[in-house]
This record gives structure tokens, C-alpha cells and sequence, in this order.
């Protein structure tokens, strides 16, 4: 067999000369499809010939409970490459749109958690002040928060029953005129005890001397038409201010370290741009689509559906599972 000089064969040479033929051909089709047709792999999956997508649309799932949130949007391939790369130095955030961002970030993680374990027959609690035990200041809560956790996971333990909880304090101060909106707890508890047992928590000494420290209530969790949509809401709004500001370092809830996380996925090969398009020119925000990809729930309140010109479609989704109030 006759050899080149670098002792590879010419029937070697033909065979590389085929494949690198062959990749040039595929590399103008993938050009063809991306940059003349504007779509993805979705839309010609059955070409028989594999496509290197330049952009896609992503579908961002984050699973809580019967609660599931949608993010629609799309993405390209030196997006994802960027994020993979060491991250540079931070961009200077002015105080107030970060403030504005930690808000909203922490309204969404105490819902998430919320969702992922607490249901119908689980307890929700109000616990207030009376003017003999109101603390002079805000920061003297701290401590009947923390006794009150010790009884209750003492109850808990007693009967049983591991403590699970989040924890929601809220009030307005000013150092001159004192409270605007008295301080009071609320707090979404596991099933366990009764409800006059962990009524019974939110006191003060002990035996003969043994007395409440303002008004409770403990009820449990029951769904309306939007499942916990509601109580989500108001416990997510939770307000600390003092001095007419947002207290500094001061959390806007805690929780019990045993809460289950939210799960969160994404799929980049079901939706296509055409499908995205016609989702975002539907009559109905694309309810009607996104219920037969998700047949077992309902939409919560309105589908947010935002277009801009450079990045194309955004669509946020919450759903509800129907089994599920």
C-alpha cells in the first residue's frame, strides 16, 4: 500500500479529507438553521443531523410543595459560558436598589419555604403584646422569641413531634413618639400539639405566677382558591422599621434548621422560539398551553409576560398543584 512521506496512507488521508468535508457541509447547516432560520435544535430534531444550538430557550422550574413557579426565557451559548467563567470584581449596587433586591429575594425564599412545608393542618400562629410585657424596644423581643422556641421544642419533644418552624416578627418604631405599629410574631408551625398547648407557651413565669404575654391565637392552615397564596402574601410583607427606615441586619424572618429545600430544574430542549412566540401572542398570556404541559395544576393570579426587543419573551408562571385545596 502506498504511503505518504509522514507514513500515513493516502486511504487514510481520503478517509480524513471525507470527515473534515463532512463537518465543513454540517457546520454551514448549522449556520443555515441559527443565524437565516432564527431557531434551535427543537425545530429540527428530526433532520437527522446534529445542530450546536447558538441560543435556546430555557425553562427554569423551582418545585415547593404543591407550589410551582415557571421562568420562560431565552439564553445563548456565551451567556452560559460566562457564567461558568471565575467571576470579576463586583459592580457598585447603590444602597437602595440593592435593599430593594435583598427584599424581594427574601419575600421569594420565606414563600418558597413556605410552600415546600407547611400545609392545610399545619398551625399558624399570632402572638402580641400586652401593655404590661410590650418591650421597651424592638431589640428586647429577641429574648421571649427565644424562650418561646425552647418551650415549644420541649412540647414538641414531649408529645412526640419534631418542631419545625418559620418565624415572622413585625412592627414600625421611632426613637421619639415610640411604636407606630406594636410589635407582634407570627409563626407557621408542623402539625403536633394542641392548640391550646402552644397557646399556652407564649407566657411568663411559672405555676401560681404563670401569665400570658398578650393575646394568641393558633389556628390551623386552611387553603382558599389560591391554596396558601394568601397567607404567603402577609407573611412575606412582615415590616420592620425603626426611625422611619428598614432596621439594618435585622432579618425579616428565621426558620428551624429541619425545613426541606425548594428543588429546582431546568429543561432547555421542550420549548422552541416559535413556540415562545406564539405563547407570548396568545389571547390568554399562553394559559391554555402551559396547563397542558402542566394537566395536574392551576395558575395562580396573573401570567407576567414581558417583551423586550433584544432579549425577546420573559414569562413568569406560579402554579398550584389541583389535588392540593
Amino acid at each position: 500500500m502506498a504511503t505518504s512521506e509522514n507514513g500515513i496512507s493516502y486511504l487514510r488521508q481520503d478517509k480524513y479529507t471525507i470527515l473534515r468535508l463532512f463537518l465543513q457541509k454540517t457546520l454551514l447547516f448549522r449556520r443555515f438553521i441559527v443565524l437565516v432560520l432564527d431557531t434551535n435544535l427543537t425545530d429540527v430534531e428530526n433532520s437527522g443531523v446534529f445542530v450546536m444550538k447558538k441560543s435556546f430557550v430555557r425553562e427554569r422550574r423551582v418545585e415547593a410543595g404543591p407550589y410551582k413557579e415557571i421562568r420562560l426565557y431565552s439564553r445563548t451559548i456565551e451567556q452560559e459560558r460566562k457564567c461558568r467563567e471565575p467571576r470579576g470584581r463586583r459592580k457598585k449596587v447603590t444602597g437602595l436598589s440593592q435593599a430593594r433586591w435583598n427584599q424581594a429575594q427574601s419575600k421569594r425564599k420565606a414563600a418558597l419555604f413556605l410552600y415546600a412545608n407547611f400545609g392545610e393542618k399545619d398551625y399558624y400562629a399570632t402572638f402580641t403584646y400586652s401593655d404590661q410585657f410590650l418591650p421597651e424596644k424592638p431589640a428586647d423581643a429577641k429574648r421571649d422569641q427565644e424562650n418561646t422556641l425552647k418551650k415549644l421544642k420541649r412540647l414538641y419533644e414531649k408529645e412526640g413531634f419534631e418542631l419545625k418552624y418559620m418565624w415572622f416578627t413585625s412592627y414600625q418604631y421611632d426613637e421619639e413618639v415610640g411604636y407606630i405599629t406594636r410589635i407582634h410574631h407570627h409563626i407557621v408551625l408542623n402539625n403536633g400539639p394542641s392548640r391550646d398547648a402552644i397557646e399556652s407557651v407564649w407566657s411568663k413565669g411559672r405555676g401560681k405566677k404563670k401569665q400570658p404575654l398578650g393575646r394568641k391565637q393558633v389556628q390551623n392552615i386552611q387553603y382558599d382558591s389560591d391554596g396558601m397564596q394568601g397567607l404567603v402574601n402577609y407573611l412575606t410583607g412582615q415590616e420592620k422599621w425603626e426611625n422611619r427606615q428598614w432596621k439594618k441586619g435585622q432579618k425579616r424572618w428565621s426558620k428551624s434548621r429541619n425545613l426541606k429545600e425548594p428543588h429546582e430544574t431546568t429543561n432547555d430542549d421542550y420549548w422552541s422560539f416559535r413556540k415562545l412566540n406564539k405563547l407570548g401572542m396568545s389571547n390568554d398570556d399562553g394559559a391554555e398551553e402551559i396547563l397542558k404541559r402542566f394537566p395536574q395544576y392551576r395558575i395562580l393570579g396573573d401570567i407576567l409576560k414581558i417583551y423586550d426587543e433584544d432579549r425577546g419573551w420573559y414569562f413568569k408562571i406560579e402554579l398550584f398543584r389541583n389535588d392540593d385545596g
